[in-house]
């Protein structure tokens, strides 16, 4: 069961880590780019301005960010809606606060009131959206790279979302990059 609920997520190692282990999520088994956390913390922590206060209180979306466009990825975080989570093409990483425990989540979509995420801790789960909203400041952090995110993933796929079915029939019938505009995302300017 273990195997299952972790198919295609990075579980995180370290307590300060969650970051590391959704972009690892992301890059690994939505694009196929062979990262793994360690690799990502020790070119992080390398990069930040406070390598202490990182191993102390974990990743910023920023950091995730400049990693990915140190390696050649477009990533920007945008300001949504819980609506826009409805229409996702690709997941996107968000960071939820629950009684002061700040930890980064990949949300995979939404569907009838239920967001399904990819938790780096837990592995795959569904979280009811009233308490997500409790837990929630906005903001998600979407990347891209050259390639077109894998609709095999299990993180396109989830038998409790015929939203997400639906949208991995959606993307198989072009292999043509998602236009920015139809990830449910508020700013195009990822470049």
């Amino acid at each position: 069961m273990r195997d299952l609920k972790f198919r295609d997520v990075v579980h995180q190692g370290y307590d300060y880590s969650c970051g590391s282990a959704a972009l690892a999520t992301l890059l690994r088994y939505g694009y196929g780019k062979q990262v793994n956390e360690t690799q990502m913390i020790q070119d992080m922590v390398s990069h930040a301005a406070n390598p202490a206060e990182v191993t102390r209180s974990g990743f910023s979306m920023l950091d995730m960010k400049r990693y990915s466009e140190r390696n050649g990825m477009r990533a920007h975080g945008f300001k949504v809606d819980v609506e826009a989570l409805y229409r996702l093409q690709i997941p996107v990483i968000t960071l939820l606060d629950t009684r002061g425990y700040k930890h980064f989540v990949v949300v995979k979509g939404a569907n009838a009131g239920r967001i399904m995420v990819a938790d780096p801790a837990l592995g795959h789960r569904v979280i009811y959206q009233d308490e997500f909203l409790k837990n929630w400041n906005g903001v998600v952090l979407a990347v891209m790279t050259d390639r077109d995110f894998n609709a095999n993933s299990f993180l396109m796929q989830d038998k409790h979302s015929n939203a997400l079915l639906r949208r991995n029939d959606a993307l198989s019938w072009s292999s043509a990059p998602v236009p920015l505009v139809e990830l449910g995302l508020i700013r195009a300017d990822l470049m």
